[in-house]
């Protein structure tokens, strides 16, 4: 199959933001051209978008860089169900949740390796500091999924595969400068053959910042943030039937940020530091002509934080995660998939300046999961799993999904039913060890049609979400919780429309109801109506121009501060100088937009960025 080009890339877009899976390869790239197939991993099984029952997007390494999105969460905000939250300039505290639910219950993978950090009170993922340089694919598959990844999979997950070697030697690299005093720079080097191959990575930030207190609040003081990064992925295979993987990603970050004085964010002098490493070695040996893999991984996951004031270090954490799995995989007959598998992991949480002290759990767990092509079309899968932690208990989660192509119309019906739980944090531990996890069941059902020779696809999901045992924090005892429950419904609409060869566009709109239905109020940061268009257009062979529009409406902030709904539309510019140099030009917030997507925190007003990329 053909590599996807650029213009391809942005019809992929929408056929992946949609309900589920539709066939990456049926959209068609131009005249001659099919598109590459894309198999997704986030659900054990490496499926093909059109074998998913599950509620699934995927964003391609194309797509991103046809964006010029440089960080991850920027490049998820176009999907279905995704809200991004930050308190305040480019650095700061960046936080993922899904279909309205509160961003600690998001799981979030790398390469097989679950990065969030048991050290936070809810074990969230911190966004912030993870750029694109080293991405090859995104996935995100909404609606619990702890039968997949045990516990912190209720609201989804979020599955990060970063880029592998290649045959012979290929390498990128990229800078930019622009408003803020920004100046990003980057490259990647793969290379390889049969038996051993690899890649990687180097990528740095540099900003002077904006104030992360709204400066309509009268706060002037600028932010800055600094990131580098390095990464990389080795292969090594031996035999035919015998392989060896390393991932290995580590960054180091300092970012200033505003306080909270009297519950109004104000200019303050507060600076925290943050290093995140990540190391994982994973072993495959196939049998039968591959109907039988055995796959052994050790994975790790180290965060450190340190916060200064004025006054000096005002708080620290320190959480890690240690894994040990097998995992096993079987294909008796072509229409049969299962996998198996038992983890023990290890959470450790230390913490010697405020809240939480050392804490420690540990997991057991066991899986397993079937997937079934029984007739033309029709695509099943089912899964069970068991998770006894020392710290809160057992815990048994059921899913099923399954995916009918419907004939004559063109069209596919698909559904799913999950459960998930969140189990309380080495963190919330410290202040209340007799805490109960929570436990959710969530329910959808999509459909998806194609028309016009697969130039306009069209998707609708409807979603629905009960969690019970909602932990929270009673500030008059001072201590966490198992009080609230709290649910969830909505829609999620897609199209995908390529008019002409030089010419697409794919939208997607979420209507989200997200309340606490313990206290009857909304959830916070959660819009009722949100909107995502991307549209592409290459006039000339070597310039491809876009522009994104992002709707916002109104939201609800602790029950009491409402924020007004908003519009953000950006431009760009990319233009082919030589088969292996592009310029790229990119205008954020176009019509200067003055808003607030978290109460009290500033967004960047209207700014320009230029760069220069470089393949070999």
């Amino acid at each position: 199959m053909k590599t996807v080009s650029l213009l391809a890339s942005t019809s992929l877009l929408g056929l992946a933001a949609s309900a589920g899976a539709v066939a990456a390869d049926a959209m068609p790239a131009g005249a001659d051209d099919p598109v590459e197939e894309i198999l997704v991993t986030g659900t054990r099984f490496e499926l093909s978008l059109d074998q998913i029952g599950r509620a699934v997007s995927v964003l391609t390494e194309e797509q991103i860089e046809l964006r010029q999105q440089r960080f991850v969460s920027d490049a998820l905000r176009v999907l279905p169900g995704v809200q991004i939250t930050q308190t305040g300039a480019v650095g700061s505290t960046t936080s993922v949740s899904l279909r309205g639910l509160p961003s600690n219950q998001t799981l979030v993978v790398q390469d097989g390796i679950v990065l969030n950090n048991p050290a936070q009170f809810g074990t969230s993922f911190n966004f912030a500091n993870f750029d694109t340089n080293d991405v090859e694919r995104l996935e995100v598959i909404r609606g619990a999924q702890s039968t997949l990844w045990g516990s912190d999979a209720i609201g989804g997950v979020i599955n990060i595969v970063t880029k592998s070697g290649a045959d012979g030697v290929a390498g990128s690299g990229f800078f930019e400068g622009g408003s803020f005093g920004t100046f990003r720079g980057g490259a990647n080097v793969r290379g390889g053959n049969d038996i051993v191959s690899g890649r990687v990575s180097l990528s740095g930030v540099r900003v002077r910042g904006f104030s992360s207190a709204d400066e309509a609040n009268g706060n002037t003081e600028d932010d800055g943030y600094e990131n580098y990064t390095v990464s990389a992925k080795g292969l090594y295979k031996p035999l035919d039937n015998l392989s060896f993987q390393t991932v290995l990603r580590y960054q180091d970050s300092q970012n200033e940020y505003d306080g909270v004085v009297n519950g109004v964010v104000t200019d303050a002098d507060e600076v925290a530091n943050t290093e995140e490493l990540t190391v994982g070695a994973f072993a495959t040996y196939t049998m039968f002509d591959n109907r039988l893999s055995h796959r052994a991984s050790v994975t790790y996951v180290q965060t450190d934080r340190l916060f200064f004031s004025d006054a000096g270090i005002s708080f620290d954490n320190s959480g890690s995660r240690l894994s040990y799995e097998y995992q096993g995989k079987g294909r008796p007959i072509d229409q049969v998939e299962v996998i198996y598998g038992m983890e023990y992991e290890e959470q450790e949480s230390q913490t010697k300046v405020g809240f939480g002290g050392d804490q420690a759990i540990d997991t057991w767990s066991g899986y397993g999961l079937v997937h079934l092509r029984p007739l033309e079309g029709v695509s099943l899968t089912a899964g069970v799993r068991h998770d006894d932690a020392d710290a809160f208990g057992a815990e048994t989660t059921f899913s099923g999904s399954g995916r009918i192509e419907i004939p004559y119309i063109g069209g596919a019906l698909r559904g799913s039913y999950s459960e998930g739980f969140r189990g309380p944090s080495v963190g919330e531990l410290g202040f209340n060890p007799d805490l109960r996890a929570e436990y959710s069941n969530s329910w959808d059902i999509g459909l998806e049609r194609a028309f016009l020779d697969q130039r306009v696809r069209l998707g609708v999901t409807y979603f629905d979400q009960e969690i019970d045992d909602l932990i929270s924090f009673d500030l008059n005892a001072f201590t966490y919780r198992n009080v609230q429950r709290f649910e969830t419904s909505g829609v999620e609409v897609s199209g995908d429309f390529r008019f002409t060869s030089k010419l697409s566009m794919n939208a997607a709109y979420t209507y989200l109801d997200a309340f606490n239905a313990t206290t009857t109020i909304a959830a916070n940061n959660q819009p009722d109506h949100r909107f995502n268009a991307e549209i592409a257009y290459r006039p000339i062979d070597k310039l491809t121009l876009s522009t994104g529009i992002w709707f916002n409406g109104r939201e609800n902030e602790d029950g009491t501060q409402p924020l007004d709904s908003f519009t953000v539309v950006s431009l760009r510019a990319e233009y082919a100088l030589t088969d292996y140099m592009d310029v790229t030009v990119r205008i954020e917030n176009l019509t200067d937009a003055d808003y607030q997507d978290n109460f009290g925190y500033g967004t960047a007003p209207i700014s320009a960025y230029g760069g220069l990329r470089v393949r070999f």
